[in-house]
């Protein structure tokens, strides 16, 4: 993860790079949750509607044109005209066959047909491309003031319809995103996130930068989720060995669950369920060990 500290001396440097898509190409490539981009979700949406406009014009075409032939094949009085006309709508061959002898609305179908399976392959990959776009996420906080605080350097990074990037600042998605953090991985981030930093050799152009390894917000955290569970494990059963009433007894079950369920909301990213799952199980451990020494 990346960020700025105005009071951290960079005590690395490297050589500078040429200004502008280079030099933001390599502070891009520094650190993996820096690869923040424009979504474009209005054109994205505009480019189908018109890929759509397209497909819907062509079907049209398509459709009236089997509505004449349909005409002629119910109205049409030359049995030899009706029998053409059905065998182009019956067989390929004979449309492929009626269009290269001349006949101009057969032409015209298999031109359409042609356009059709063109534009719905272009039109179909794009919804798809379109989706995995919209599955990506908005970047996180911190990396993404890092990376405004160094576009907006003064001069601007970048000049022309570049200089533009972060006018629609809704409208930014990250690549290198990772899992959403825990509240305690938050936690940890925002108050000892200096404290964990591991300094990089940067150009002094980009200014004081620090990073901070995730694994070793994740290594704490997840030593803190084994302490804490084998705590409320042990220290519930502990209580429930020397208290006797079983009032108490049910009192302390119920606190000791709630706390268990919190430090899974806190401490981990399990989903609603899981933590009903786990906390239940919980339960059940301490129920049993109140059967078992009753």
């Amino acid at each position: 993860m990346a960020a700025t500290k105005n009071d951290i001396e960079a005590t690395h440097v490297v050589k500078e790079y040429l200004p502008g898509f280079a030099d933001f190409s390599h502070f891009i490539a520094s650190d993996y949750s820096l690869s923040i981009y424009r979504k474009f979700a209005t054109l994205g949406a505009r480019n189908l509607l018109y890929l759509q406009a397209e497909l819907q014009l062509l079907e049209t075409r398509l459709h009236d044109l089997d509505e004449a032939d349909q005409l002629v094949i119910e109205l049409s009085d030359v049995a030899e005209e009706k029998q053409k006309v059905e065998r182009g709508a019956r067989s390929w061959e004979d449309l492929e066959q009626q269009a290269e002898d001349g006949d101009e609305q057969q032409a015209e179908k298999l031109k359409i047909i042609y356009k059709i399976r063109k534009l719905m392959q272009e039109y179909e990959e794009a919804l798809l491309r379109r989706n995995e776009v919209l599955r990506l996420e908005k970047p996180e906080k911190s990396p993404f003031n890092a990376f405004k605080a160094w576009f907006r350097r003064d001069p601007p990074v970048l000049w022309g319809s570049g200089f533009r990037l972060l006018h629609y600042e809704e409208d930014m998605i990250a690549l290198g995103t990772q899992d959403e953090p825990d509240r305690m991985s938050a936690l940890l981030h925002q108050c000892l996130g200096y404290r964990l930093r591991v300094e990089r050799e940067t150009p002094r152009s980009w200014g004081p930068m620090y990073y901070y390894p995730v694994e070793r917000v994740a290594f704490i955290v997840g030593l803190m989720s084994i302490i804490v569970s084998a705590a409320l494990l042990v220290g519930a059963i502990m209580a429930l060995h020397f208290v006797k009433p079983m009032g108490i007894r049910l009192g302390l079950v119920g606190v000791f669950t709630t706390l268990f369920a919190a430090s899974l909301t806190l401490l981990t990213h399990a989903r609603r369920i899981e933590v009903y799952g786990a906390t239940a199980a919980y339960a059940a451990v301490l129920v049993v060990f109140i059967s078992v020494n009753n």
